[in-house]
């Protein structure tokens, strides 16, 4: 006889039946779970190799999707860190980390000043023969290297970006003055004197202790003086110009607390019309709506009666001697110095590849075509950069500033220069 089931066994059976329900729904979820997270780690270990980039565009998008896309073309995890903002900090970090040997960055994005300065420290790994080697080399600009990145034969960094020092012009101020260029010296002391009004000046720069030494250079040059030789008439005449900015007021001496970006600023928001700037700012122009042949734009640099000279520099990676994946970080700095490599950061990134056999093709970078005409124009020096860089370059600065205080008078100031660019670069 069937025994029928009571109140007290369906309870029972419900209850046993949402036990197994949930118990089967758990198994099920932790079984997805558990697929999901092998996926993810197999996608985290798809490839071998891993390094750590300390990078100045860390936090450009474009230079982002750069990466990504390198990724997938060496099959290598690249992980990117960003640098303080402040080019002083900048400096410190890097060789706080390389001075302690300490390897959780393997690959660092330097410029001049820092590469001159750790070049010689024995922190960084050499990279000519098997990532520079004798035709990589070749594809860069010979005086530029020797000077910059190399101590005799070794060669401490591979540039992948260039930056050209230029003269760069406001339109709406060019036409407001009457002139349709600065190509004379006629053209440029018009432009000068010029009365903007206040507020606005005709001239900008950025005079701060550690950057001035710049535009100093460049204006050498344009005056036909000598940077190594400050009894110069010619380099005297071009410090002479400066202090004349100031008193005749072409230019604001409050600059003297200014870096690049400060003076960037300035310049877009229409108080400066006229600025020496590298070219890498041409990005910060375009964001700001401002470049353009009708607004902020390269200029070729006037006939001063001295010498068409302008300094370069680039951006460049450094490998870490302390680095525990030198391979693969050298696999990483072979394809970005490559032809391929250079052209793919430059156009992806929007700026100018560091080797000089590219500048010869077509490629799609905003304002290329303008730096390309600038650049036939002119020659290029690297900057005299001695290996105690960031000391000299402020000791630098603190003279010129004393100078245009009126601390100094002009013998005492260029006796004191000489001095000090005898002891540092002649000696």
């Amino acid at each position: 006889m069937m025994r029928r089931c009571t109140g007290n066994h369906r309870k029972v059976y419900c209850i046993l039946g949402i036990c197994v329900a949930a118990f089967l729904g758990i198994s099920g979820c932790s079984e997805e779970q558990n697929r999901q997270q092998e996926a993810e780690g197999a996608e985290e270990n798809l490839w071998d190799d891993e390094i750590t980039i300390m990078h100045v565009d860390a936090d450009d998008a474009n230079f982002r999707a750069y990466i990504d896309e390198v990724q997938e073309r060496l099959q290598m995890k690249i992980n990117i860190l960003p640098y303080p903002v402040n080019a002083d900090s900048r400096h410190a970090k890097v060789s706080f980390l390389l001075a302690g040997g300490d390897s959780s960055v393997d690959i660092f994005a330097v410029n001049d000043e820092m590469i001159n300065a750790f070049k010689n420290e024995g922190y960084l790994e050499p990279l000519q023969g098997d990532v520079m080697d004798v035709e990589t080399i070749q594809a860069f600009e010979q005086e530029y290297l020797r000077e910059s990145v190399m101590v005799g034969d070794q060669v401490y960094s591979a540039p992948y970006v260039l930056d050209v020092l230029a003269l760069w012009v406001n339109e709406e101020w060019l036409k407001e003055a009457g002139l349709t260029q600065i190509k004379t010296e006629e053209d440029f002391y018009q432009f000068l004197s010029y009365d903007w009004g206040e507020g606005r000046y005709a001239y900008g720069g950025a005079w701060e202790k550690t950057y001035v030494y710049n535009e100093l250079g460049e204006f050498i040059n344009l005056f036909g003086g000598d940077y190594y030789d400050w009894g110069n008439e010619k380099t005297r005449e071009a410090v002479k110009f400066f202090k004349e900015c100031v008193e005749y007021g072409y230019t604001p001496k409050e600059q003297m607390i200014d870096q690049h970006e400060q003076m960037n600023q300035k310049f877009i928001d229409g108080k400066y019309g006229m600025v020496c700037m590298y070219s890498g700012s041409i990005k910060t122009y375009v964001s700001a709506g401002m470049y353009g042949m009708d607004k902020i734009h390269m200029t070729l640099l006037p006939d001063l009666g001295g010498n068409n000279v302008t300094y370069i520099g680039t951006w460049q990676y450094a490998l870490n001697k302390a680095s525990e994946n030198k391979e693969a970080a050298k696999r990483f700095i072979s394809y970005a110095v490559s032809e391929e490599g250079n052209r793919l950061y430059a156009e992806m990134v929007n700026t100018i590849p560091a080797r000089s056999d590219l500048l010869t093709e077509d490629l799609d970078i905003t304002g290329y075509e303008e730096l390309r005409d600038f650049l036939k124009s002119v020659d290029v020096q690297a900057r005299p950069i001695p290996s105690n860089s960031m000391e000299y370059l402020e000791t630098v600065g603190e003279l010129f500033q004393k100078y245009i205080l009126g601390e100094l008078d002009l013998d005492c100031y260029c006796e004191k220069m000489q001095e000090l660019v005898d002891k540092n670069i002649n000696s």
